[in-house]
């Protein structure tokens, strides 16, 4: 027997949210360029998205901001779950004090503009986790998550995928 309102499984797509701002949508639709994206992030230059649609909001309303006259946007990608279980990835599940391989990583990515740091393959297609707090203090931000893409081959698959504005 299954839950109420929860559908059995199936596979089924993922929805990522990213927060922009309107000038920036159209060039977004038709190519996600991840060498345009800022260096020194949580997981190093990449294109960021989240599964929580708020977060990605609040992202928007937050960059807006900082620019006079500038409109909050968010975009939708409806990824395919198979396809984006075929890329390298890198997963960190916790962000508490003891998850020292999330803290090292988060770490690096944010003091050096570099890749990855891997031997064979500098980057890691995908990389998904919690949104740091502080690195100073060890916190993240409760109920956040972050998937950035930083590989052709990731942004070719949200390329592929359905995308549209939803604000």
């Amino acid at each position: 027997m299954g839950l109420p309102g929860i559908p059995l499984w199936s596979d089924q797509d993922v929805v990522l949210y990213h927060g922009t701002l309107d000038i920036h949508v159209a060039s977004i639709m038709y190519r996600v360029n991840s060498s345009k994206c800022k260096h020194l992030r949580d997981f190093g230059r990449g294109f960021y998205t989240t599964t929580n649609r708020l977060q990605a909001e609040r992202w928007a309303v937050n960059l807006a901001a900082q620019f006079a006259g500038a409109t909050p946007a968010v975009l939708e990608f409806t990824v395919s779950r198979s396809a984006l279980a075929s890329l390298d990835a890198l997963f960190f599940v916790r962000g508490d004090p003891a998850a020292v391989d999330y803290w090292s990583f988060v770490q690096f990515c944010r003091m050096s503009a570099t890749d990855h740091g891997r031997a064979q393959k500098p980057w890691y297609d995908v990389v998904a986790g919690p949104v740091m707090g502080s690195l100073r203090k060890q916190t993240v931000i409760p109920d956040g998550d972050q998937i950035s893409f930083h590989t052709p081959a990731a942004t070719a698959l949200l390329d592929r995928s359905q995308k549209v504005q939803v604000v």
